[in-house]
């Protein structure tokens, strides 16, 4: 069958855009050229990766012909065209990844990181979690795809694994039923599966993401779900939570900005997992910190995600077997007086700025982008107020380190650092939303957009002082 006429094809490979991130979004991987060609060509490598069936473009013109290897020359022809259908599901990858030798992958991911080993044996997870691997239902084409993420982006493979482990865990702590403990475990396994359909120079800028490139980033929850519904091997809750997982009870999450009242457990259990992985995988991994340090994240985030959600990943910590890890400061402790001073300081800045946006921004009519900024941004000045982080009490206590505390007291410091870290964070993420309203939704008179740019540009120069210190 050959569709109708579409517009003139383009020669070169498209950024995904995630323009329509609402739940019933074109299929991205088909709309535009998709950059999961390229991850194939790149393993074809080492592990060949055919054709399975004749690959037309959605003109219905002949692409790539039945047996052939995706190579790189039959990556750059699908990179010049729109697909008539999915591109996984007319390859085939040799030596995917099976139930055993998952089982392998977590076995050498649990040995590489102690706090985690020690966990999954303290808890008494380590039977549960080995029935979850070797009776895991997974359809092929998503076995293939996760082949493909181990090979080409095992940062996100490592944190795919991470994060289905915490995710069954959670559910397990919370006594959700044996089929939701399963269903956590899948979605936290294939939560960013849509990233494999990002424009690698997207995914791997490191650079400050720009409004279109940051949208293309928030649109791989949607291509996950569509990836992941229709298979009747998967309970039908996986693909949900893959698509809510960025998504926050207080309605500051994408891509539908949803609140408590309309979404999921498990797609909440599943976002709490992946923000404990990325510090767990990430910050903590420079300075030698265990998954028990992230408490002060917990507090300081204890209404992001449901509450009972909150409260099983508290006791799961607790439980964990793991102390909290005192970190001293490289050049004494003494060092540390001068640094929480200046970032008490900058974050001062940024609140004055937050409050000035904010102020306008409530009193102006604006859309979604607009409604969900002034949320955020009144989200992260709570979380500032209740943390104590800006007090000046906090200052003055802060004066008094000298290299002479205690491991107590250096624990303290560990927290507040902690959780200045979170706060800026949660700043940064304000502000690329504001960013995103700037550029396309603010309809203000043009004193007004002035006085937020100003605004804005000041709450960018706190914030970068936060970080680099």
């Amino acid at each position: 069958m050959t569709p109708g006429a579409k517009k003139k094809e383009q020669s070169a490979p498209s950024k995904i855009s995630s323009a329509g991130l609402g739940r019933e979004s074109a299929d991205l991987r088909i709309t535009q050229p998709d950059p999961y060609a390229g991850y194939l060509a790149n393993i074809n490598k080492t592990n060949n990766v055919v054709s399975t069936e004749d690959i037309f473009d959605s003109r219905g013109q002949l692409l790539i012909r039945k047996h052939a290897n995706i190579d790189e020359g039959c990556a750059q022809r699908l990179l010049q065209h729109r697909l008539l259908k999915p591109l996984e599901e007319q390859v085939r990858v040799k030596d995917a990844l099976t139930n055993k030798s998952l089982l392998a992958e977590y076995s050498r991911f649990f040995e590489a990181h102690a706090d985690i080993y020690t966990m999954q044996r303290h808890l008494g997870f380590t039977q549960e979690m080995e029935r979850l691997i070797q009776g895991m239902h997974l359809p092929s084409i998503l076995a293939q795809k996760m082949t493909v993420m181990k090979l080409r982006l095992p940062d996100q493979f490592h944190k795919a694994l991470f994060s289905s482990w915490l995710a069954a865990l959670i559910a397990r702590e919370m006594s959700l039923h044996k089929d939701d403990i399963y269903a956590a475990f899948l979605a936290g396994l294939t939560h960013d599966i849509g990233f494999l359909h990002i424009s690698p120079e997207i995914f791997n800028n490191k650079g400050e993401a720009s409004v279109n490139d940051w949208r293309a980033i928030q649109s791989h929850v949607v291509i996950g779900q569509l990836v992941l519904k229709g298979y009747r091997e998967l309970p039908e809750s996986v693909s949900q939570a893959v698509l809510e997982h960025h998504e926050r009870c207080d309605g500051t999450g994408y891509p539908a900005t949803k609140d408590e009242s309309s979404l999921s457990i498990l797609g909440q259990i599943v976002g709490m997992s992946d923000a404990l992985q990325a510090l767990r995988m990430g910050i903590f991994v420079k300075t030698g910190r265990n998954l028990r340090d992230a408490m002060p994240f917990l507090r300081l985030n204890s209404n992001t995600h449901f509450y009972d959600i909150y409260c099983a990943s508290v006791d799961i910590l607790r439980k964990s077997g793991l102390e909290p890890t005192p970190v001293a400061h490289p050049q004494g402790n003494a060092q540390y007086a001068p640094l929480l001073a200046h970032r008490i300081s900058y974050l001062k800045q940024a609140v004055s700025s937050m409050k000035q946006i904010a102020g306008a921004l409530s009193k102006i009519e604006s859309g979604p982008k607009g409604r969900v900024s002034l949320r955020t941004f009144m989200q992260v000045l709570n979380s500032i107020t209740t943390s104590g982080m800006a007090r000046d009490e906090l200052l003055g206590w802060v004066g008094q380190i000298d290299d002479g505390i205690d491991d107590s007291v250096l624990l303290e410091i560990n927290e507040i650092e902690l959780m200045q870290n979170e706060l800026a964070w949660q700043i940064g993420s304000a502000q690329r939303t504001f960013n995103a309203f700037l550029e396309r939704e603010c309809n203000a008179d043009s004193q007004l957009q002035s006085t937020l740019r100003m605004h804005n540009d000041r709450l960018r120069e706190s914030l970068e002082k936060l970080r680099q210190h």
